[in-house]
């Protein structure tokens, strides 16, 4: 039995089993997309597993099968422990050990399982140690640096690490993994661009599209300046997210989003579309507007027109490279966010919006 090794960039056999492991939020399977898209450039005839979890259950199955992302999928999240580890020993019963195993995520949980996936392989990423009593410490090198690094979003990261252009999450993650920029790939820092399963909606979407919920409430944008800027836009909007009861749990902003609705501001889509024809949506819409959560990362799969609403500590990291984003933010949060500013930037990317103004 091979010893679990830490990965820093060694070759891999030829068709190499290799699991990746993230969080199930929208954004983080968004961004986890380019890394997929490079092991399967580096390693064509590798096998890609995907451990991710309930909340993109729809986005995984839809991104696996023969020629697509991924060759299988388990849910890590949303699952008992004891069902996923059955789950992850009996895919490696049946396939063979990893090679190597790609964690993304820092929980205790996926600590654990980057540590039973990648027991005879390297690993990359969080994890316990090879005799499971506590925290494997990162490689002695400038890639185990970062990852020990604690300030990901500061405005300085790729001035401090050599390997870093953009200093962009999907960046960080591929240089972690060793992957180095990729000739032609559609973004700066040679990162390939997110890669998402689209759907023709089951029923007529509107030309604008905003999402009004995020995992953290400080990232929400107020229902009152929600409201003054759909008042003021010529055509008609949709509201998208995941149905009420679950966005309440979730993505605080059930109850604002209930007065959209009530007042007719909006068109109501929550739970209405699979996550695949959320995406169908998107790729066609003329504008969205949205605070940062995964509908902003699905826009930016197809350059769509974006304003999206941030945290300013955290734009330099997480903001994709969309040609077509505006991303707006303010020192004292996003509540404070001038509504005139985000009209502004609405305006400048919607041309039917500049006509209604003039």
């Amino acid at each position: 039995m091979k010893p679990m090794e830490r990965y820093r960039g060694q070759p891999l056999p030829p068709a190499p089993r290799i699991a990746l492991v993230v969080n199930d939020a929208l954004g983080n399977f968004a961004i986890a997309t380019p890394l997929a898209r490079a092991m399967k450039r580096l390693h064509p005839e590798c096998t890609l597993d995907y451990y991710g979890g309930t909340r993109t259950a729809e986005l995984e199955a839809a991104s696996v099968g023969s020629g697509r992302l991924y060759d299988w999928r388990c849910d890590a999240l949303g699952a008992s422990p004891a069902a996923v580890l059955d789950a992850a020993r009996q895919r490696m019963e049946r396939n063979g050990a990893y090679h190597l195993v790609l964690n993304l995520e820092a929980s205790e949980f996926h600590r654990v399982l980057a540590a039973v996936l990648g027991e005879e392989g390297f690993v990359c990423g969080p994890c316990l140690t090879p005799d499971g009593r506590g925290l494997w410490e990162y490689p002695d090198d400038e890639r185990g640096d970062l990852w020990r690094d604690r300030n990901w979003a500061s405005n300085d990261l790729a001035e401090r690490y050599s390997f870093l252009e953009t200093g962009f999450i999907a960046e960080v993650f591929l240089r972690l993994a060793y992957v180095p920029p990729l000739p032609g790939a559609e973004w700066p820092g040679g990162v390939p661009k997110y890669l998402l399963p689209a759907a023709e909606p089951p029923v007529s979407t509107p030309p604008v599209l905003i999402s009004t919920g995020a995992t953290l409430p400080e990232k929400t944008w107020p229902v009152e300046r929600w409201a003054e800027l759909l008042r003021d836009l010529p055509q008609p909007c949709g509201l998208l997210g995941a149905p009420p009861k679950r966005q309440e749990r979730f993505y605080h902003s059930a109850g604002s989003e209930e007065r959209l609705v009530s007042e007719g501001l909006v068109q109501d889509l929550r739970g209405r579309l699979t996550l695949p024809e959320v995406v169908g949506a998107i790729s066609k819409a003329d504008l969205i507007v949205t605070v940062d959560n995964g509908i902003l990362h699905f826009a930016a799969a197809f350059d769509r027109p974006t304003v999206g609403l941030y945290r300013r500590e955290v734009v330099r990291l997480w903001a994709p490279p969309n040609p077509n984003l505006v991303a707006l933010s303010s020192e004292m949060g996003v509540a404070e966010i001038p509504t005139a500013e985000v009209r502004a930037a609405v305006a400048d990317l919607l041309p039917s919006v500049r006509q209604a103004a003039d």
